[in-house]
């Protein structure tokens, strides 16, 4: 990795090993970030592409670049290379596939940080000892960072797949990352105690208040910052177990939610895509069920970032650590297992474990995926009470604690 030395108006600069000063442009332009190192020999030429940058960012190409792009095509023997307009492609790829805006960004971060230390290297070319160097220089400048290099490897690999099996320029005996191997995630619980306890969750959840913002000169209008659609994330997590990923897509009305009557606790469905391209119905009770129309009818989720701060807000009020959303899920299963209770829907049915000793299925994941096509399945029932003042009562609501449902 290179030792940067000093800093620039269009970047930061390196001495490499023939101790010359290489001048690197960096610049982030609208949300994305543009890493390119420069032929200049000093400062004036750095500045004199800076300005041709700075003309059409989106499509600024270094001279050294079209340079040795001209010559391999002329040469017939163009490289494949780690830059802006393929790892585009490969995100609209993604996005193709369903993968999340989350997942897209964090890609998009590791490849910006292979593209630095591949700068020039054609994957054609690449050797296992050229990424190994790699991961060494970030290992070690991190403390031994495994998650952090488990994720630059999951996303080299990913990359070079899609070039390999999607662009068609990469063969198997030209892609150096398939002898890379993605070191094991380690069980969190294995370092650590994982999950709340269900009090814990009922007074964060109660503590999610709005606020007059100062920054945007609320102060004494009475406006309040929303904050419904955290305690609604928050809900869905914790009651229903589901993955962050789920409640995004279900938001940008990539699920279906159905309202029942006549089912007893089970007020409604929700149905959408698993990530593994398994259609999955999960049963839910009035209040998840609001909770989730009230997110589609939002358009989505709120971001990360919003429904981080105002968790630690509602934590600190309580004298509580924040919660981490990925662990409600955990949550989730420990209390199911604990004190859960299936509630079935009131016409019946028999559970999949016994129709598929019936049929003579020796494990019930055979039947599930085959034959399965249950539009009510059972759900898990938990004795916690998610409570606030300010959460909008629905009409189901309304009539299932009547009891009219």
């Amino acid at each position: 990795m290179p030792r940067w030395t000093g800093r620039w108006d269009g970047g930061r600069t390196y001495v490499n090993k023939q101790g010359d000063t290489v001048w690197v442009l960096e610049k982030q332009v609208h949300g994305r970030l543009y890493t390119t190192r420069l032929s200049a020999g000093n400062e004036k030429d750095a500045l004199a592409e800076l300005a041709l940058f700075r003309r059409d960012p989106a499509a600024y190409v270094a001279r050294a670049q079209e340079a040795k792009a001209a010559e391999e095509t002329t040469s017939g023997n163009a490289s494949v290379l780690l830059d802006l307009p393929t790892v585009e492609r490969f995100l609209g790829y993604l996005k193709s596939q369903g993968r999340t805006e989350r997942h897209r960004k964090n890609v998009l971060h590791y490849l910006a940080q292979w593209a630095e230390v591949l700068y020039g290297k054609g994957l054609r070319q690449l050797r296992l000892q050229d990424l190994k160097q790699a991961l060494n220089g970030w290992y070690d400048a991190e403390a031994g960072d495994i998650p952090a290099k488990r994720h630059r490897i999951a996303a080299i690999k990913a990359f070079c797949s899609w070039l390999r099996e999607e662009e068609a320029v990469l063969t198997t005996a030209e892609d150096a990352t398939l002898a890379l191997k993605v070191p094991p995630a380690r069980p969190e619980k294995a370092l650590r105690d994982k999950g709340y306890s269900m009090r814990d969750v009922e007074r964060v959840y109660a503590a999610i208040n709005g606020w007059e913002s100062a920054r945007y000169g609320w102060k004494g209008t009475g406006r309040v910052t929303e904050v419904q659609c955290v305690r609604d994330v928050l809900l869905l997590h914790a009651k229903c177990g589901m993955h962050g990923t789920e409640i995004d897509r279900l938001a940008r009305g990539e699920g279906r939610v159905k309202v029942l009557q006549g089912q007893g606790a089970i007020a409604g469905t929700i149905t959408f895509i698993h990530k593994s391209g398994r259609v999955h119905v999960q049963s839910v009770d009035a209040q998840a069920l609001a909770a989730a129309m009230r997110l589609q009818a939002r358009g989505s989720a709120p971001a990360d970032w919003w429904i981080r701060q105002v968790v630690k807000r509602a934590a600190k009020s309580v004298g509580l650590e924040p919660l981490r959303m990925g662990e409600l899920r955990h949550s989730f299963v420990t209390w199911a297992a604990e004190c859960g209770t299936e509630v079935r829907p009131v016409d019946g049915g028999v559970p999949l474990t016994r129709i598929a000793a019936t049929i003579g299925h020796q494990s019930a994941v055979t039947t599930k995926k085959f034959y399965e096509g249950v539009k009510v399945p059972p759900m898990i029932q938990l004795p916690i009470r998610l409570e606030h003042p300010e959460d909008p009562i629905s009409l189901f609501e309304r009539q299932l604690r009547d009891g009219s449902g």
